[in-house]
């Protein structure tokens, strides 16, 4: 059983009981129709569903936004997480005083490499990638190129692995 077919079934028996419920009020007692409107909203709302119109319009509205108005908030969201990021930064560097350092200041992909890994620059070039990345980008991108050079694999590469793995590392925190 789909979950469309229960959604059709729950329909067809919200609509009965309206319909049942609609004529007990008109033959019985009129407090039964205050009763049949909630489930008659009720079973529109469930037909509406199971037709895939509340579907397709959602689509609509998320066309109808665009591509700037995500593309708008994609960017807030990157740069709310680089300020977060140097925050954190600045807070480990600062010896727990609040106050920035001049090196924290800067863009925290400028800074110097780890003394056991690469800058971010050189990541960034490994994996093939411009530094406007998103984390998903840089994810998807990292495991596509770590399939085809998994040491395992046919035209595996463990060097040029370990240094993909290790540009993965730098970028992904």
């Amino acid at each position: 059983m789909t979950n469309r077919t229960i959604i059709v079934g729950m329909a067809a028996t919200f609509i009965a009981l309206t319909a049942l419920l609609l004529v007990a009020g008109v033959v019985v007692s009129p407090v039964l129709l205050a009763v049949a409107v909630p489930f008659g909203v009720v079973s529109y709302f469930l037909w509406y569903h199971a037709s895939g119109k509340l579907r397709d319009r959602v689509h609509r509205e998320a066309a109808r936004a665009g591509p700037t108005q995500r593309e708008r908030a994609r960017r807030r969201a990157r740069t709310a997480e680089h300020r977060r990021a140097a925050h954190r930064t600045a807070g480990a560097t600062d010896g727990g005083f609040g106050g920035a350092t001049t090196d924290d200041r800067r863009d925290p992909r400028d800074r110097a490499p780890p003394a056991d890994g690469m800058s971010e620059p050189e990541a960034y070039a490994t994996l093939g990638l411009d530094r406007t990345a998103s984390q998903e980008t840089i994810r998807s991108t990292y495991r596509e190129r770590a399939k085809r050079l998994h040491p395992d694999s046919a035209d595996g590469d463990e060097e040029a692995f370990k240094k993909l793995n290790q540009a993965y590392e730098t970028l992904k925190n």
